[in-house]
């Protein structure tokens, strides 16, 4: 019995979500968070040396890893190639492959939405759904395998929802936002309401048990960086 009372009290301590704490969730608005499900991943992209295999690394945004996946969200290598159903076009993805490795190599340059593409003859391969690029300068080291990407969906009674990328949605709330990390506040303020992907963090309480987190709605968001379609 006592060791099933301390492995329930490490479940709960070990308990956190980006930017928050962990919470007590006796609060009535406190909602169990489930996985989002799609065939497509957003993910961050930065040109290679010029002595790597493809042009590319791709990292999976928002991919924290863990001590059973530590290299989850690291750098893949992928064969890159437009989509058939692509939002953006050729030139667009022309232009990401022509940004130099040199003084781009340790930053974000573009966003993309991928599809994997992969097969057992032409070996790991994405398909460019859509294109974003940055509203300034996103080192890396800020945002891969960190919980980091961002977007803002409309929901009902003046709520809206965050929904942290490729992960989950958090409760509908109305948080305050804070953009000035970016280099022009206004612009950001219209991108983010817009639906645009952004990078910062969000203050949030969570509890965990187990398997099971459950979220009370987002305080406040900061935003230090937000995404453009191209």
């Amino acid at each position: 019995m006592r060791l099933g009372a301390w492995l329930l009290v490490a479940a709960l301590a070990g308990a956190g979500c980006a930017g928050g704490t962990v919470d007590g969730g006796d609060d009535a608005d406190e909602q169990v968070v489930a996985a989002l499900s799609s065939s497509t991943l957003y993910e961050y992209v930065t040109p290679t040396d010029p002595t790597a295999t493809n042009p590319l690394a791709l990292y999976r945004a928002n991919a924290v890893p863990s001590a059973l996946a530590p290299t989850y969200g690291a750098a893949t290598l992928p064969d890159v190639r437009l989509a058939a159903d692509a939002t953006t076009n050729e030139a667009a993805l022309d232009a990401i492959f022509s940004i130099p490795y040199a003084g781009n190599g340790t930053n974000a340059v573009a966003l993309f939405l991928t599809r994997d593409a992969s097969s057992a003859s032409t070996g790991p391969a994405v398909d460019v759904v859509s294109i974003w690029a940055p509203s300034q300068t996103v080192p890396l080291a800020g945002a891969v395998q960190k919980q980091a990407l961002y977007q803002i969906v409309p929901a009902s009674s003046g709520k809206v929802t965050v929904r942290e990328l490729n992960e989950k949605d958090y409760p509908a709330g109305t948080p305050s936002f804070d953009y000035g990390a970016t280099v022009d506040p206004v612009a950001a303020a219209s991108a983010v309401q817009a639906g645009a992907p952004f990078i910062g963090s969000v203050d949030v309480k969570c509890t965990k048990i187990l398997f099971w987190t459950s979220c009370k709605p987002p305080t406040a968001v900061h935003v230090s960086a937000y995404f453009s379609a191209r």
